[in-house]
């Protein structure tokens, strides 16, 4: 029976995935956990140059993530000093209640476009109430901040354990839902599927 791993920020838990691979993550901000670029077939790091392992995305995490997929708390002293600061810029789609931005029909995505917003140095900020660095962001316009900056809807252990298998295994590195947040942001959607859970099933 795993031990319950309890959220301190700064921390790094060990996730094990369900494709039988291990990688690591930092609790950040509430609520906010930090992914890095390594994987391992078994739970040992001990051979791991770790000031050379680089963050892979941030994103906000139900307690399922660390309840389902995290093993165990592990110490890396080399590597925390070396990311203390994260990034304080994210993307808020838009939903029914944003009556000036949300242009969509009765049969659109809950979800469909959205504003960059900053949560501050620490990301203490409520997304509600974060300054708004710009609204209205377009694939046309916009195209490189909507795929630098993750968005700020929570993610589960089933979602997150996808995104991160299809990563270690082919390289991309993406949050699906973004295909329905902003429509034709990217044009492989066909080649990808099924994508992961982060979508209702008739979309993936």
């Amino acid at each position: 029976m795993k031990k319950r791993i309890t959220w301190k920020a700064g921390a790094f838990i060990v996730i094990e995935l369900e494709s039988g691979l291990f990688t690591v993550a930092q609790m950040i901000a509430s609520a906010i956990m930090r992914f890095y670029d390594i994987k391992s077939d078994k739970d040992e790091w001990e051979d791991v140059s770790w000031p050379e392992v680089k963050p892979l995305f941030q994103v906000f995490v139900g307690t399922v993530v660390q309840r389902d997929l995290g093993i165990r708390k592990i110490a890396i002293e080399s590597i925390a000093s070396l990311h203390d600061n994260i990034n304080p810029y994210w993307i808020k789609p838009y939903t029914s209640m944003d009556a000036l931005h949300y242009n969509a029909t009765s049969n659109s995505f809950p979800f469909l476009g959205g504003k960059l917003i900053d949560l501050g140095i620490g990301n203490d900020r409520e997304t509600t109430t974060a300054p708004v660095l710009k609204h209205d962001l377009s694939v046309s316009k916009d195209r490189e901040t909507i795929e630098l900056y993750e968005l700020t809807n929570m993610w589960g252990s089933h979602d997150l354990n996808d995104r991160l298998v299809r990563y270690f295994n082919t390289g991309i590195n993406r949050d699906d839902l973004k295909f329905e947040v902003f429509p034709g942001i990217w044009v492989d959607r066909e080649k990808l599927r099924p994508l992961t859970r982060r979508l209702p099933e008739p979309l993936r």
